[in-house]
């Protein structure tokens, strides 16, 4: 039930080379664009329109030549009670957004075009909303939860299966509290445990589970209201599964389910936020898109050449973007940013890296033949999931990719001074 999608743009200075050889960087008192696309969460196009850039939400700091990315917040801020922008069950973002913030150009075009600089900090990677979905029966969608403060960690894969409601031995209070022995251990193995808060503590609690065999944890409140934020108390610490609460409205519906014999299958997952600098170029009514990307990496520099020149090209984008699901404002300190600025290595201190990709599209493998050393490779899907990492060693070498869903996927190279992203297409 999981949708993420993947994105990209920014703001940024060039300077040109004796050999036509176009190098920009951060500029942050360029001309800045904004636009973003708007998808819903089957896969769909909502919209896409130009953008204020402070409501991307991107900050240009001029003093310090910075871009700060974030997510978006002002659709969820704007619009708390429409259920096209906000989830009115789960209470989180229901849009997917794709904000671009970029310096658009012509006199670039015609010539090989590299893009380069630093990312200061990349506090956002990782650090999305866990949601919680059923994906069956009367309670189909997305329901209010609250991950603990300890057990595994929740990932954009997930986990999916089916509900089962964890029986103890005791009935004071609640023989469904997870405070005593645990009696249906066969039934729990290799699914999603459903236990009631109650007297014992909640890491207890999800521990009785995971010794069950359980791959995670729901836990139900008890009093009215939101569910709340579970410390792992004397036992968290040994917790490796994920866990979290929903409310006890959407608690008693789930077990009132289960207890009428019917199954209840749900999602739990992390939604992510993917940023990247990209180069990209249109012809000239921007119905032919050619593009580069390279993954933003907290404290390193990156570069790569855009160089699929043709007659055609007529504009040029380069920049950074953010995707994922617009934010709720109140969230914003804790989700984090992504900070650029100019690049911290000298032009001269990059190598191009000359390189062939073949065959693309492709079935069963890809070469790669460089005139460089390659020393990394990094393979990743269009929701910005790495899928594949190898360190080659070597000039020439092939990636297996027999074992990737069809689809675009971008294989981002290095050297011991430069990297280039390429684009293939897996058949």
């Amino acid at each position: 039930m999981k949708k993420n999608y993947f994105t990209i743009a920014l703001v940024f200075c060039f300077a040109f080379m004796s050999n036509a050889q176009n190098t920009v960087t951060v500029d942050a008192n360029a001309e800045q664009l904004g636009y973003a696309t708007v998808l819903n969460f089957d896969g769909s196009v909502a919209f896409g329109s130009t953008w204020g850039v402070p409501d991307l939400q991107t900050i240009v700091d001029p003093t310090n030549n910075t871009l700060s990315l974030y997510p978006n917040f002002n659709t969820y801020n704007d619009n708390p009670t429409d259920p096209y922008w906000v989830n009115q069950t789960s209470l989180l973002g229901n849009k997917f957004m794709i904000m671009e913030t970029y310096v658009q150009s012509t006199e670039l075009v015609g010539s090989p075009l590299t893009f380069e600089g630093t990312v200061q900090e990349n506090t956002l990677q990782g650090n999305g909303y866990v949601v919680f979905n059923v994906n069956n029966g009367p309670l189909i969608g997305q329901h209010q939860s609250l991950p603990a403060n300890f057990g595994g960690a929740f990932t954009t894969d997930g986990i999916t299966e089916d509900l089962v409601v964890l029986l103890d031995e005791g009935s004071d209070p609640d023989p469904s509290d997870g405070c005593e022995p645990v009696t249906n251990a066969a039934d729990l193995a290799g699914k999603i445990a459903v236990i009631r808060r109650g007297v014992c503590e909640f890491g207890f609690k999800a521990l009785v589970a995971q010794n069950a065999g359980a791959i995670g944890v729901v836990v139900v409140n008890n009093v009215e209201g939101p569910p709340i934020l579970m410390g792992g108390g004397d036992f968290g610490d040994q917790v490796t599964i994920p866990v979290l609460m929903v409310s006890d409205v959407t608690g008693a519906a789930i077990i009132a389910e289960l207890e009428a014999g019917n199954t209840v299958n749900s999602t739990m997952f992390l939604t992510d936020y993917n940023s990247y600098a990209f180069i990209k170029v249109f012809n000239s009514d921007f119905s032919v898109l050619k593009d580069v990307y390279a993954p933003l990496v907290a404290g390193t520099d990156f570069s790569f050449t855009f160089d699929d020149i043709d007659d055609t090209d007529a504009f040029v984008q380069y920049g950074f973007g953010i995707a994922g699901i617009n934010a709720n404002p109140a969230d914003e300190a804790t989700l984090g940013s992504v900070v650029v600025t100019t690049n911290s290595l000298a032009v001269s201190d990059f190598n191009a890296i000359n390189v062939s990709l073949f065959p693309n599209p492709t079935s069963d493998n890809i070469t790669i033949e460089s005139d460089k050393h390659i020393t990394d490779v990094l393979i990743y899907n269009t929701l910005g999931q790495t899928v594949k990492s190898a360190s080659p060693q070597a000039t020439n070498f092939s990636v297996e990719t027999s074992y990737l869903n069809s689809g675009v996927y971008f294989v981002n190279l290095k050297t011991d001074t430069a990297s280039k992203t390429l684009k293939f297409i897996k058949q």
